[in-house]
C-alpha cells in the first residue's frame, strides 16, 4: 500500500514538473520562433495546445483511477470482517454491513452468500444470483459496474463487488457496495481551455461509461464514441488505446463537422480510458492572436503564458495535495484500527515479515481474547464493548516490549509478536496483562484466554503461526480464571485426528455406524423402577467404539451435530414404534438437541414430522437442551420451548445449575424436567452440607413450579439415598445402570 501511495505521488509530482518544464520551454521556443519564423508559429501553438490537453488527460486519469481504486480497496479490506462470524446469522451479517455503510461513502452495503442470497444494510433481503456483479464475485473476480439498478431502493447507482474468501482462500460470499453515480463535477480535475465539460470515461468497446454535464461534443452516458468518428485512421488509433495496447493517445478528430482535440489516457487495471474531448476552437482561441501579433506583442503573450502556467501549476499543486490527502486518509484507515487507534493486520503483517527476514529465533506469537465476550456486549451494549476493547488494547500496548508488536484482528481477538530470551518472560508478560486487566477494568470481570506459539521457522506464514497460537488459546476456554497455554505437537495431532474424523463422518452416517445407546432413568422411592431413558450416540467404526468425547465436540464445532441429532431422534422414533407394535406402553426417551437448533425456526416441526411419519405420539419423547443455551438468547429459547410444548413433547433442561441465570429463567421457560448437574454431588453427598442444601432448594423450587427433577451421575448408594430424602423424582448414573445397547435396555425395561 505504501509503495502504491508513493508511486501515485511521484507520478503527480512528475506531471507537475513536466508541465512546468513544457510551459517554460514553450515560452522560450514560441518567442524565438515567432521572432524568426512567424509563419510557423501556428504549428507551435497547435503543438502546445496538444500538450496541454494530453497532460490534462494523463493527470485526470490518475485522479479518477485513484478514486475508483480507493473504493474497491476499502471493500476488500473490510471484507475480512466476515471471516470471523457465523455467516448463517443474518443479524450478525447485517450488523457488519450497516457498520461498513455508516463508515464509508457507500449508500448501501450487502453480503451475498454462495447461493446468491443477499442481506443488505437497508434491512432488506433478496436473491441476487442473477446479477452479473454477484456472479463475478462468486467466481472470485472483483468488479465495478456503472449506472446499475440497486435491488433494494430501485435507484441507479455505481455498484462495486469483491469476493470474500475464508482462511483457505475459498470464496464464501460476495461483498457489494453501491454509491451515487460517479460525477466529474465532484472531483478536482484539470480544466482544459476553461471548460470543465469535456471529460469522458470510455470502455473498450467505445461506449461512454461516464460523461461530464453539458458536454459540447453531444456524448452522453451509453453513447458510442467510435460510431460518431468517421475518419478511418483516427477510428483505429482510438480502438488501440481503448484496448490498452497503448497508454496515451492524442488525436484531432471531426465530429458532426466540428474539429475537436481528443486526448486519451488508459486507466490501468480498470479496462477504461479517460478522454478529454474539447472543441479545437476553444483550446486555440487563447493562442490564435499569437499568429498575428508582431514582435512587439511577444512580451505580452509571454507574460500571459507565464500567468496561465502559474495558475495551472497552482491547480495541479492543489489537486496533488487533495489526492495526497485522500490517499493518506485511505492509508490511515487501512493501517490504523478504527476502534483502538493502534495497528491493524496490514501493519502487523509488515512488521512480522520484516522481523522474520532475519531470524525466527527468540520470537513468539501470542493469541489473546476475552472468554465469553458476548456477555460484555450484552451488558454494556456495542459501544460499551468497544470501550472495553480499547482499554484492553491500551493495557497490551503498555505491557509489551519496545521491540514487540501487536494488533487487534477482529472483535476481541488480539495477536502479539513478542521477543523473548526465556519462556518465563512470556509467562511474565501474560501475568502482567492479567493483573492490569483485573485492576484497571473494574466495570466487569474479564477472563482472558491466551495461546503462545514459539516460532521456530522463519519461513512460517503468519496465518499458520496464528492458527497454532489459536489452537493453544482454544484449549483454555471455559475456565473461570485467565490462563495461558503453550502450543505443542499434541495439538497438531488433535487437528489431524479431527480431520480424519471429518473425512469419514458423512459416509459413517450413511452406513449406519452411529448407533443408539440408552441409559435408563430410575424413579426414586421404594421400587426404583425404570421410568424412561436418555438416548446417547455411539460411533462404531472398524469394529471399535469411538468415545463420544472425541467426536461430539468436533461435531458441535463443524455443525455436523445437527445431522446426528436428527438421526438419533429418528432412530428413537423407530424404537418407540416397535414397542407400541409389541403392545408395550413406551417409556419416555429423552433426546439431546444441540443449541444450534435454537436458531433454526423449523427444527421443532421437523421433529414432529418424524413422529407423524412413524405414527408415534409426541408424548413419548423428551427434548433435552442444555442450560447454557439460555445464556445466548433467553427470549429465543423461550419461544422454542413453547413450540416444543405446543407439539406435545416434554421439555427438559440439562446441566441445570452450571449456567448464569438458572433461577431467573425458570419463571419464563415452560419446562417439564430439570436435570441437576452432577457437579453438585460428591462421593459422600449426604455428608456434604452445602451440596444437600443446594440440591434441596432446587428440588423444592422446581416442585413448587410443577417441574420434576432428575439428578445425573449417581455412583453410590449414599447419593441415591440422599436424593430420595430430598424429594428428587428421578436419577440416572452408573449406580443404577450404565449406558447400554438397545437390546439390554429392552430386556431390562420390557423383558424382551
Amino acid at each position: 500500500m505504501q509503495k502504491k501511495i508513493e508511486e501515485i505521488k511521484t507520478r503527480l509530482k512528475a506531471a507537475e514538473y513536466l508541465f512546468l518544464g513544457i510551459i517554460v520551454f514553450i515560452i522560450i521556443a514560441v518567442t524565438i520562433m515567432m521572432m524568426i519564423y512567424i509563419p510557423s508559429a501556428s504549428g507551435l501553438v497547435n503543438s502546445y495546445a496538444e500538450t496541454v490537453v494530453q497532460n490534462a488527460a494523463m493527470a485526470d486519469s490518475d485522479i479518477a483511477e485513484s478514486y475508483f481504486d480507493s473504493n474497491m480497496m476499502y471493500l476488500e479490506t473490510v471484507g475480512k470482517l466476515f471471516n470471523d462470524i457465523d455467516l448463517s446469522d443474518e443479524d450478525a451479517v447485517r450488523k457488519i454491513c450497516v457498520e461498513i455503510a455508516d463508515n464509508s461513502a457507500f449508500k448501501h452495503v450487502g453480503f451475498t452468500d454462495k447461493d446468491g442470497n443477499t442481506i443488505s444494510s437497508t434491512g432488506g433481503k433478496a436473491n441476487t444470483s442473477s446479477r452479473v456483479f454477484i456472479r463475478k464475485g462468486l467466481a472470485g473476480e472483483p468488479s465495478q459496474f456503472a449506472h446499475t439498478l440497486c435491488d433494494f431502493d430501485g435507484q441507479i447507482t455505481d455498484m462495486y463487488s469483491v469476493p470474500i474468501r475464508n482462511a483457505e482462500g475459498a470464496v464464501i460470499g460476495v461483498l457489494t457496495g453501491d454509491m451515487h453515480s460517479f460525477s466529474f463535477e465532484s472531483m478536482s480535475l484539470l480544466d482544459v481551455a476553461g471548460d470543465r465539460n469535456c471529460y469522458f470515461i470510455i470502455d473498450k468497446d467505445g461506449s461512454v461509461v461516464y460523461s461530464s454535464a453539458n458536454s459540447k461534443v453531444g456524448l452522453t452516458d451509453g453513447a458510442d464514441l467510435l460510431s460518431i468518428i468517421g475518419e478511418d485512421k483516427a477510428h483505429k488509433d482510438i480502438e488501440v488505446v481503448l484496448n490498452s495496447v497503448a497508454g496515451e493517445l492524442f488525436k484531432e478528430v471531426i465530429i458532426n463537422g466540428t474539429e475537436y482535440m481528443a486526448a486519451f489516457s488508459a486507466m490501468q487495471g480498470k479496462g477504461w480510458t479517460l478522454a478529454v474531448i474539447v472543441p479545437k476552437h476553444d483550446v486555440m482561441k487563447m493562442f490564435n492572436t499569437l499568429v498575428f501579433f508582431t514582435v512587439g506583442a511577444i512580451g505580452i503573450m509571454a507574460l500571459l503564458l507565464i500567468v496561465s502556467s502559474a495558475a495551472i501549476a497552482l491547480r495541479i499543486k492543489q489537486t496533488n495535495n487533495e489526492i495526497g490527502g485522500a490517499v493518506e486518509e485511505t492509508f490511515r484507515k487501512l493501517y490504523t484500527d478504527s476502534i483502538t487507534g493502534h495497528d491493524t493486520f496490514e501493519t502487523f503483517l509488515e512488521n512480522y515479515e520484516s522481523v522474520m527476514k532475519d531470524t525466527a529465533s527468540g520470537h513468539a506469537l501470542i493469541s489473546l481474547d476475552v472468554d465469553r465476550f458476548k456477555a460484555v456486549n450484552d451488558t454494556f451494549g456495542f459501544e460499551g464493548g468497544n470501550d472495553i476493547i480499547r482499554q484492553l488494547s491500551d493495557i497490551i500496548k503498555r505491557n509489551i516490549g519496545k521491540n514487540d508488536f501487536f494488533m487487534r484482528s477482529t472483535g476481541d481477538l488480539f495477536y502479539i509478536l513478542a521477543v523473548y530470551d526465556d519462556n518465563s518472560e512470556l509467562m511474565e508478560l501474560c501475568e502482567r496483562i492479567f493483573s492490569d486487566v483485573e485492576y484497571q477494568i473494574t466495570s466487569i470481570k474479564l477472563t482472558l484466554a491466551v495461546g503462545i506459539y514459539i516460532i521456530d521457522d522463519a519461513n512460517i506464514n503468519v496465518r499458520v503461526a496464528a492458527d497454532r497460537a489459536d489452537m493453544a488459546r482454544e484449549s483454555t476456554k471455559g475456565r473461570k480464571e485467565s490462563r495461558y497455554v503453550f502450543f505443542d505437537s499434541s495439538m497438531l495431532r488433535k487437528i489431524r485426528r479431527e480431520k480424519k474424523i471429518e473425512d469419514i463422518m458423512e459416509d459413517s452416517l450413511a452406513l449406519g455406524e452411529f448407533i443408539v445407546y440408552l441409559q435408563p432413568k430410575f424413579g426414586l422411592g421404594d421400587q426404583n423402577n425404570v421410568v424412561g431413558a436418555e438416548a446417547l450416540v455411539r460411533w462404531q467404526h472398524d469394529g471399535k467404539l469411538i468415545p463420544p468425547g472425541e467426536f461430539i465436540p468436533l461435531f458441535e464445532k463443524n455443525g455436523f451435530v445437527n445431522k446426528i441429532d436428527y438421526y438419533m431422534f429418528e432412530e428413537v422414533c423407530k424404537l418407540q414404534k416397535k414397542y407400541l407394535s409389541m403392545g408395550h406402553e413406551p417409556k419416555i426417551i429423552s433426546v439431546n438437541m444441540s443449541r444450534t437448533h435454537i436458531h433454526q425456526p423449523g427444527f421443532v416441526s421437523e421433529l414432529a414430522g418424524m413422529c407423524e411419519k412413524y405414527r408415534v405420539d409426541t408424548k413419548y419423547f423428551e427434548i433435552e437442551i442444555t442450560e447454557s443455551a439460555a445464556f445466548e438468547d433467553i427470549d429465543v429459547l423461550c419461544e422454542v420451548f413453547r413450540k416444543i410444548k405446543g407439539y406435545g413433547f416434554h421439555v427438559s433442561i440439562d446441566d441445570f445449575g452450571t449456567g448464569y441465570s438458572s433461577l431467573n429463567m425458570l419463571k419464563d421457560l415452560p419446562v417439564d424436567v430439570l436435570k441437576i448437574d452432577r457437579s453438585f454431588l460428591t462421593e459422600n453427598a449426604d455428608e456434604h452440607e452445602n451440596a444437600s442444601i443446594i440440591i434441596g432448594c432446587v428440588v423444592s423450587l422446581a416442585s413448587s413450579l410443577g417441574i420434576r427433577t432428575i439428578c445425573e451421575g449417581i455412583e453410590t448408594k449414599e447419593q441415591a439415598a440422599l436424593l430420595t430424602k430430598l424429594g428428587c423424582n428421578m436419577a440416572q448414573g452408573f449406580y443404577f445402570a450404565r449406558p447400554m445397547p438397545v437390546k439390554d435396555y429392552e430386556n431390562l425395561t420390557y423383558g424382551i
